[in-house]
């Protein structure tokens, strides 16, 4: 379900510069949360929409998977 997203996520991240820690702060939630659901441990569609929020994309459902999108490739 969030498999692709995770490593969408974990990409992004890396090529931002961001940790899972600088990611929890700006996102306004716990850093065990974060790590939580980056290794699979919680599929919180909430979480996956504050991480989403951080990285300037928008969260997408299709055929069953949440995606990462291009906030602007979202709204068209």
């Amino acid at each position: 379900m969030f498999s692709n997203f995770r490593q969408d996520a974990k990409t992004l991240a890396k090529a931002n510069h961001l940790t899972y820690a600088m990611i929890a702060k700006q996102a306004g939630i716990e850093e065990s949360t974060i790590k939580a659901f980056m290794c699979g441990a919680n599929d919180s569609r909430r979480v996956a929409e504050k991480i989403a929020d951080v990285l300037g994309r928008t969260l997408v459902y299709s055929n069953g998977f949440y995606m990462l999108a291009d906030t602007k490739e979202a709204n068209e």
